[in-house]
């Protein structure tokens, strides 16, 4: 295993990870994000040709989401006390903890350790009370713990609060593409979720339902169709829907001819995105990605639960998503 920490002019730390196998990851402290993955030496997730766009996209490219990821309605009250986040431009709800001021475009305290089995990388940060207007104060680590005898990574995201009650609900916005594919029509994405969440039109989630046949990945299932369909008749025009899971644990496969991504998490949904959105963009060794360019596999808790959102003082919030990759059989 190999590592070596780059340190920017503008004090963003980028660790580069090379666990001399097949993975290669490069890590950034701005953000508690995943700037690249490369596996066999193809990259594996959508990367930016400049780094500045990294920093400022509002896409969330490889980002930490939170405090709370997802769309969460901006007025409520918490033991009493009224709060007000931060409003998406237009929309009754804040967006990822407050968008482009969230702790997805701060720069967070960074640390190596390196042990006989694992390499792991931590980035830290601590809100101010009512940032972006959440209540109390969130004290976040998140760690990427890479194996050193599996093409693996496992993404650790813990939080604490040292004063009143707050909330927390963190997950990773990656936009994977295998293998440098021109776009992820021809992947196939396989979880075992049985229920989707219904949204309003703003896509503000207000309930739950069984999940509907195109919608169900239960059963290995090639996107392009799918994704035709939903695009004709969808309001969203791409998937962007919420998906629980019907066991303790997640279990997701994404995989093209040449690679095969497993991921395990202990999060109870997970938010899908297809990136629709065409923004022009540059992405590094190439510029033909059009519609379909990533997708984005969310694990997070599930917000209309908003009380599982609670974090309380003297509370621990933990969760995990691990991914391997290996080829494709």
């Amino acid at each position: 295993m190999k590592y070596n920490v780059e340190t920017l002019e503008n004090g963003v730390k980028l660790v580069h990870v090379d666990n001399e196998l097949n993975l290669k990851v490069t890590l950034s402290s701005f953000g508690a994000g995943v700037y690249s993955i490369y596996f066999k030496e193809k990259p594996q997730i959508l990367e930016l040709e400049d780094f500045s766009d990294y920093m400022h996209s509002s896409a969330f490219y490889g980002k930490t989401l939170g405090v709370v990821a997802g769309r969460l309605k901006k007025d409520g009250i918490l033991f009493g006390e009224e709060y007000h986040l931060k409003q998406e431009k237009n929309f009754d709800y804040a967006l990822h903890g407050g968008a482009l001021d969230s702790i997805s475009f701060k720069n967070w305290a960074t640390s190596v350790k390196d042990s006989a089995k694992k390499l792991a990388v931590t980035f830290s940060y601590t809100t101010r009370k009512d940032e972006n207007g959440f209540p109390g104060k969130a004290r976040i680590a998140i760690t990427y713990e890479f194996s050193k005898t599996r093409d693996s990574f496992k993404l650790i995201q813990k939080a604490t609060t040292p004063s009143e009650a707050t909330f927390v609900g963190l997950s990773n916005h990656m936009y994977f593409n295998l293998a440098n594919s021109l776009d992820v029509s021809n992947h196939y994405l396989k979880m075992n979720c049985d229920k989707v969440a219904t949204t309003d039109a703003s896509l503000l989630i207000d309930g739950v339902k069984d999940i509907p046949e195109i919608l169900d990945f239960r059963k290995a299932a090639k996107l392009n169709p799918r994704l035709d369909k939903i695009e004709k008749h969808d309001f969203k025009g791409t998937i962007d829907d919420t998906f629980l899971f019907d066991d303790k644990l997640g279990k997701v496969t994404l995989k093209n001819a040449e690679v095969a991504l497993n991921i395990l998490t202990d999060y109870p949904a997970m938010n899908i995105y297809v990136d629709n959105t065409m923004s022009p963009l540059k992405f590094k060794n190439r510029d033909d990605y059009k519609k379909r360019r990533g997708i984005a596999l969310e694990p997070q808790l599930f917000l209309f639960d908003r009380n599982s959102l609670v974090l309380k003082k003297g509370e621990k919030y933990r969760h995990y998503i691990e991914y391997k990759f290996k080829e494709s059989k």
